[in-house]
Order: C-alpha cells, then structure tokens, then sequence
C-alpha cells in the first residue's frame, strides 16, 4: 500500500512540473506576440541608425537616419561608376519617423512634416511619405555640425510636435 501511494505521488508531481513547464512555455509565447513593439531585436527592419527616441502625448517617436552614399552591398563595379554620382547627390541623407501609438502598435496612417535647421539656421522643410512602416524623407546634411530636426505629425484629431539636434561628424 505504501509503495502504491509513493508512485501515485511521484507521478502526480511529475504531472505538476510537466503541466506547469508546458502552461508557462505557452503563456511566454502569448506574451512575446502581444509584445511585437518592444521588439529587443537589433537586427530590426528599421532603415537606418537609430538617432533619436522621444514620447510625445504617449505616442514613442523613433528617429533613423541613414546616408545613401554609404549604401553597403553594392557591386563593386556599380559602385565604381556610381561614385561619382553619390558625391553629387543634392540630398544624401534619409530621415525616417517611425510613430508608435499608446497601445505599442505602428501608426500606418497620418501627416509628417520635418524642418531641419543648420548651424546658420538655414532650413530645409519637407513633407514626409509613408514607407515601411514609418514615414521617410531626403534631406541634406553634408555639411559638419549640429542639425536641430523638428517633425511636425498629423495623426486624425492628434498633433504631434516633437525637436532635437544631432550632430554630424
């Protein structure tokens, strides 16, 4: 009788851990699905390095920027011919606004205006496009020193207007 209770009593505890390991796997995965937008992940599908974040009104703004005369993976033949052309480019630098809303999920939708101010406080303004989840223009920032960005965002009754500076070495 002892022995029977101490197999009943052993497998009932090994059920427990089995349950449990399988309940708390699962609910992990759950949890990792809910959490897309607080993807850790450093290999994002961002385009670009990643400049500045700011929250405004709850909304998370991320700022990406990325040179287009950098662009790696090209052809050495291409890049050789293009060279040239990369060095004349009127506006080399790509700004991206990624925009998340109070509930973590991207916002597709919407109006993104962006000034951009040298030094001097020469401005440069332009209307953004939505593209890849974000909303992206071209701008230049060739010349060394301190850029003030200011985006401006329109997202229905929601306005939104967010400045920094970065510097360009």
């Amino acid at each position: 009788m002892n022995s029977i209770l101490k197999s009943i009593s052993t497998l009932i505890f090994f059920s427990l851990i089995l349950t449990g390991t399988a309940f708390a796997s699962d609910m992990k995965n759950k949890d990792m699905k809910d959490m897309k937008g607080h993807d850790m992940n450093p290999s994002s599908d961002k385009i670009g390095t990643l400049v500045h974040e700011s929250v405004v009104e709850g909304f998370m703004l991320s700022y990406y920027l990325m040179d287009l005369r950098d662009q790696k993976g090209e052809k050495k033949e291409e890049s050789k011919a293009m060279s040239q052309d990369k060095k004349q480019m009127d506006k080399p630098h790509h700004l991206m606004l990624y925009i998340m809303d109070k509930t973590h999920a991207p916002v597709l939708k919407g109006t993104v205006g962006f000034m951009i101010k040298d030094e001097k406080g020469t401005p440069q303004k332009a209307m953004a496009m939505y593209m890849s989840e974000g909303f992206g223009i071209t701008a230049d920032m060739t010349k060394k020193g301190v850029y003030t960005i200011t985006a401006k965002a329109l997202l229905g009754d929601v306005k939104l207007v967010d400045s920094f500076t970065h510097e360009m070495k």
